[in-house]
């Protein structure tokens, strides 16, 4: 019994889920402490564990809001737990994997440190802690000072200084936390917030292996071009918010952007495609877009971010090789290819198994919303609630933040399903499941062909 118990421990996957859950229950402890919020009376545990999990899940549904009913420690308290929880996958989780006292990683840590970030060559992991700090500090830094010019406009100095710093940080983390009441919609066109925070969130959302490759490239004076991973990250999340931004100004035209001249349907568009993949903030009345507009944020918000950046998602990649594999097939080849490049047997597996535990923690989510929320209500009296619900769910698991606003009116076992989806969706149902099974051999035998029909 004691082996049983002390396998898992010995592994990083389930040593990082650990220090999760530990974040997640001191955050909440923090915020149920006197002083964290304005009215502590309408502020219960579920409600702490509930914000406590979506900032360390860098995923921004909130119960409460944040700048309303949040005192100054209390914004203080989510900040923390949002950069410690954006930054931790990339940080945090290395020291995790080093270990207290040792100095190199084994074997079990470094191959989840590449699981993780991708293959770094020849990066030791305190360099590799040092660089990623300097990216999200630089990045931080530099949105935190578009943000307080910008900020110094409408707000005293100092509350401009702290609403920079914070919406920075949340956009960098993908958290989409804000300290307005409407989040974003009151600077829907202003070039300065809209290009800031959209540049944040696709800076977080790229993932370190890319801006570690495009330094080599640009700066770094290393001739040899960019790798493949980096080639298919940058195409991918280019071509997903031109297709966003396109689909929801076509979707939107009559409905949301009703009344604007020409020349301001732009912002709104690209920032709602920019914003699905895992960031959370809005510049428009969620609530009020059309079928067709919340049916391909799900899509989007399911894709996600990059492998190894502060998003959530099945992740970038993994759509591309979708559409490499169905090209590949198309096209009668054996392998899936792409870029003239043949992708191995097991990443094309991991990204099928990946995808369908996504979609089933996604439906079985949504499955008992349903059941919660909808008990003894027939279809008829019920209509719209599926597809917020869905919303709901697929927010949460792909880490976004986006919701109809239906959140803080859930029941309290819908509210724990939904802590349930940004935990899987932070961390990854397969890390997670990594952590309790552990590295499988692969079988030295294979069973006897035979085959049965399909479609």
């Amino acid at each position: 019994m004691r082996e049983f118990l002390k396998a898992p421990l010995q592994r990083p996957s389930f040593q990082l889920l650990l220090a999760f859950l530990a974040l997640i229950g001191a955050g909440a402890a923090l915020l149920l402490f006197p002083g964290s919020f304005a009215r502590p009376e309408k502020v219960n545990f579920l409600a702490a564990l509930f914000t406590s999990t979506s900032a360390v899940c860098v995923t921004g549904l909130t119960v409460v809001d944040t700048g309303a009913d949040c005192t100054f420690r209390g914004q203080v308290i989510i900040l923390v737990l949002i950069q410690l929880g954006g930054l931790g996958i990339l940080t945090f989780s290395n020291w995790i994997l080093l270990t207290v006292g040792r100095r190199q990683l084994g074997l079990s840590g470094r191959r989840l440190l590449e699981e993780t970030h991708g293959q770094l060559g020849a990066t030791e992991p305190g360099q590799l802690l040092k660089q990623i700090v300097f990216f999200t500090l630089f990045w931080e830094a530099l949105g935190a000072a578009i943000l307080f010019w910008r900020f110094r406009a409408d707000l005293p100095a100092s509350q401009a200084l702290w609403f920079a710093i914070f919406h920075a940080v949340s956009a960098f983390c993908n958290a989409g936390f804000s300290l307005f009441s409407d989040s974003l919609a009151r600077y829907q066109q202003d070039a300065a917030v809209n290009l800031t925070i959209m540049g944040l969130i696709v800076a977080g959302g790229l993932g370190f292996v890319v801006f570690s490759d495009l330094w080599r490239r640009l700066l770094g004076g290393v001739r040899r071009g960019l790798t493949l991973h980096t080639r298919v990250v940058l195409l991918t999340t280019t071509a997903l918010i031109l297709f966003g931004a396109g689909s929801f100004a076509v979707f939107e035209w009559s409905n949301a952007m009703t009344g604007f001249p020409l020349s301001k349907r732009f912002w709104p568009a690209l920032f709602l495609s920019v914003t699905a993949r895992t960031a959370g903030f809005n510049t428009v009345e969620v609530g009020r877009l059309t079928n067709a507009s919340l049916f391909l944020l799900i899509l989007l918000m399911i894709i996600g971010a990059s492998p190894g950046s502060t998003g959530g998602g099945i992740k970038t990649t993994t759509a591309a090789l979708f559409l490499a594999m169905f090209r590949s097939r198309l096209n009668n080849r054996s392998q899936v290819e792409i870029f003239r490049r043949s992708l191995p047997r097991d990443l094309v597996n991991k990204g099928l198994i990946l995808t369908m535990v996504f979609l089933f923690v996604i439906f079985q989510a949504t499955l008992i919303l349903e059941w919660l929320e909808g008990t003894a209500i027939p279809v008829g009296r019920g209509r719209g609630r599926f597809l917020e619900h869905l919303f709901e769910v697929a927010s949460a698991s792909g880490t976004v933040g986006l919701s109809t606003g239906i959140t803080s009116s859930l029941t309290a076992g819908s509210k724990i399903v939904i802590i349930l989806c940004m935990f899987i969706g932070r961390l990854g149902p397969l890390l997670i499941a990594d952590s309790f099974i552990g590295y499988r051999k692969e079988e030295p035998f294979s069973y006897p062909e035979e085959r049965f029909l399909v479609g």
